[in-house]
């Protein structure tokens, strides 16, 4: 069976994150891994440290447990948990390094990566916040979606924005989104954000269509092409316009939308449209 990886530092907004998480496995039918790493030894915060003692972390290493904030939340959304399927691990060491291994074992078949963030702290875990981004999700080859403190998932995705520069690099990504657009049955918005207000854009846009493989109707996919010399507020207007309920983009150094993941952007950006946020991973 597939799976998504969760990983936890057992704050709230990782606790919010988790309801999210568990019903978009829960609908694709897919296992959930919810995963922490630490450091033994390694000197902690009063906060972390009562986290601890709270999910009692030791004597789930020693006895294989759960962990119980995440059953409460379990047993509160389900009254029956036969189509919840949810793995714990916890690993000893450096983060970064001990996650990229773990998430290249082949006995979960890993395909997803969702991560709660927080818009105003950075923490452990907020990976679309640090400098070393990039690094992390090209080294994992996996696909991540950043899933805002307010965000909530109601069981249905209805509409996907995948941001493009009418690159060749983006169609395979593209192809990925198509399929989550097909399993939930949503639309796809593909989205061009013109700052440069140079030549058309339009001959690039037709040849990308072209490459586009999709099993829905044409009305399931919507092709623009935005002027603005402010991505970021342009973005949350249509998101808030058109209801939204992810944006997707390439994960891609030298990608023009790259910038996204900037702090000061990503911040914005989660205060004001509540949606997640996925990053697929490309060569």
């Amino acid at each position: 069976m597939k799976s998504i990886l969760f990983p936890t530092d057992f704050s709230q907004a990782s606790l919010n994150a988790f309801d999210y998480a568990l019903k978009y496995a829960e609908k694709i039918q897919v296992k959930l891994i919810v995963y922490h790493c630490f450091l033994p030894g390694a000197e902690i915060d009063e906060e972390t440290q009562a986290i601890y003692e709270k999910v009692d972390i030791e004597n789930f290493r020693s006895k294989k447990d759960k962990f119980p904030p995440f059953e409460k939340l379990i047993d509160k959304l389900y009254a029956n948990r036969e189509g919840v399927k949810v793995k714990y691990v916890v690993e000893e060491g450096p983060f970064i390094e001990t996650f990229k291994a773990y998430v290249r074992r082949k006995e979960d078949k890993i395909e997803l990566v969702m991560m709660g963030t927080q818009a105003i702290k950075m923490g452990m875990f907020d990976v679309f916040m640090k400098t070393n981004t990039s690094v992390i999700l090209e080294e994992i080859n996996k696909p991540v979606i950043a899933i805002p403190e307010r965000a909530s998932f109601d069981g249905d995705i209805n509409n996907i924005v995948f941001l493009v520069d009418y690159r060749e690099d983006e169609k395979g990504p593209l192809a990925q989104i198509v399929k989550i657009c097909e399993e939930f049955e949503a639309k796809l918005h593909v989205l061009h954000f013109d700052l440069a207000h140079g030549e058309s854009i339009v001959p690039l846009m037709d040849r990308f269509k072209e490459s586009l493989h999709f099993n829905g109707t044409k009305e399931d996919v919507h092709f623009q092409s935005i002027d603005t010399i402010n991505l970021k507020a342009s973005l949350a207007d249509y998101c808030k316009t058109n209801n939204i309920d992810m944006v997707c983009l390439v994960n891609h150094k030298r990608n023009f939308y790259q910038r996204l993941f900037s702090f000061s952007l990503t911040q914005d950006l989660l205060r004001s449209i509540d949606v997640p946020i996925m990053a697929i991973y490309n060569e």
